[in-house]
């Protein structure tokens, strides 16, 4: 029996082609991941202080006590849902805190 003998061009063209092939995808995988990153990066929510009161004010005998009233807009820039939760806020003299109050929802 004849077997057809086999060149070597035909065993490096399939590599070559191998090759090729496996560069493109790996690039295809990196635009997509670049692409991912630039459309889909979250964004910070943009806060905005619209108004600040303080409707209760009294000093008596070295003792502060009032009310404070602290009205925010929130902005989401991102299509994801954004959820607030309950924070701390901080009063400092003098860098030395001296008031200290949880934000409830």
């Amino acid at each position: 029996m004849y077997e057809p003998h086999r060149s070597k061009t035909g065993r490096t063209t399939n590599l070559a082609s191998c090759i090729v092939a496996t560069v493109f995808l790996l690039f295809l995988a990196a635009e997509i991941v670049v692409v991912y990153f630039i459309l889909f990066k979250p964004k910070d929510p943009k806060i905005a202080v619209d108004a600040v009161q303080f409707p209760t004010f009294s000093v008596a005998n070295g003792t502060v006590d009032f009310t404070f009233l602290q009205y925010v807009t929130v902005s989401n820039p991102n299509r994801d849902a954004f959820t607030h939760y309950d924070s701390p806020l901080q009063l400092a003299y003098s860098d030395a805190p001296v008031g200290f109050i949880f934000i409830l929802q």
